[in-house]
């Protein structure tokens, strides 16, 4: 399954959105498949952007999470991506390079976006 950073956005956004700190079995991202969902969203558990309880195998192997909310790091990176225009850019930037970067450069190009904003 291709990781698709405009899911990774959408739930960034319901988790900061979400009233409360309870978990959720699903996350409700419209447009996106309850499997492609939970495989985004354990993505996320890997990439320490939310917190999660871990379902586990018998052997340790995290076959499941289920998410509470963003950690700091997840509200970091929000952050530098939370502006439309920034996005745009970045999506940009992933569309130009063949249609992937990796989230360490996804993060550096926002806040470099997010830098030269601030200096205007």
């Amino acid at each position: 399954m291709k990781r698709d950073f405009e899911l990774i956005r959408k739930l960034l956004f319901y988790f900061e959105e979400k009233s409360n700190p309870e978990a959720v079995e699903c996350p409700p991202i419209e447009g996106y498949a309850e499997l492609n969902i939970k495989y985004h969203v354990l993505l996320l558990a890997q990439a320490g952007l939310i917190d999660y309880e871990p379902e586990l195998t018998k052997t340790g192997r995290i076959i499941r999470v289920i998410p509470f909310n963003l950690t700091w790091k997840g509200h970091e990176f929000l952050d530098a991506i939370r502006q439309e225009n920034t996005w745009s850019k970045i999506k940009e930037i992933i569309k130009d390079k063949g249609g992937s970067l990796s989230f360490e450069v996804i993060k550096v190009v926002a806040l470099h976006g997010i830098k030269n904003l601030l200096r205007t």
